[in-house]
């Protein structure tokens, strides 16, 4: 079952530390929408660094010669009974659903609006592994989105991937619940 963990300690990647978060700055067209990423996994973050990296420089955020080598932000989230929070704990369809509307507004515009006033959205994380398996699924490749063959055949190329956490907070009250505890540079943190 997914949920933000018990010590409450969720961990961020970049090539910068991030200790006050700022929801203009994210990007649209991620998994749960526009909002502040996190995990409960440590490693996984730390195993994405070198791709945000290259990012960060193809984006032209930091020099291509640049020895940036990133760093792990540390939060601690204090929960808040008034947050609105929907987990996916299954990688099925609605999950599928989801993360492709996010991805491509045209599809499923209902369940963006469903969950337009969820404060944080937490689930398995569509990661460079499964990116190839979601981009045919908007692509049409295994029959239209949101037909149930398309569905099964994306849901079962996705199943074996064994999928981690994230959660991603979308509003300024999800953000004011979590407090910067430290950050930690990528090369201490391997």
């Amino acid at each position: 079952m997914i949920r933000i963990p018990e010590n409450g300690l969720l961990y961020h990647g970049s090539y910068v530390e991030v200790s006050t978060i700022d929801l203009s700055l994210c990007r649209d067209g991620l998994d749960f929408g526009k909002g502040f990423y996190l995990t409960s996994s440590l490693s996984q973050t730390v195993s994405y660094i070198p791709a945000l990296l290259r990012k960060a420089k193809r984006r032209g955020l930091i020099s291509e010669d640049a020895e940036e080598t990133g760093v792990v932000s540390v939060f601690e989230y204090r929960p808040n009974p008034k947050l609105s929070i929907r987990y996916f704990d299954e990688t099925d369809a609605e999950w599928l659903h989801f993360v492709a509307s996010n991805r491509d507004v045209s599809l499923f515009p209902g369940l963006r609006r469903q969950y337009a006033e969820i404060d944080v959205v937490g689930g398995k994380i569509a990661n460079d592994q499964t990116a190839v398996t979601l981009n045919n699924y908007l692509a049409g490749a295994y029959g239209r989105p949101g037909d149930d063959r398309a569905d099964r055949i994306a849901v079962e190329l996705l199943e074996p991937n064994r999928l981690k956490d994230q959660f991603c907070f979308r509003t300024d009250a999800a953000v004011a619940s979590l407090r910067f505890v430290r950050s930690i540079r990528y090369e201490s943190a391997r």
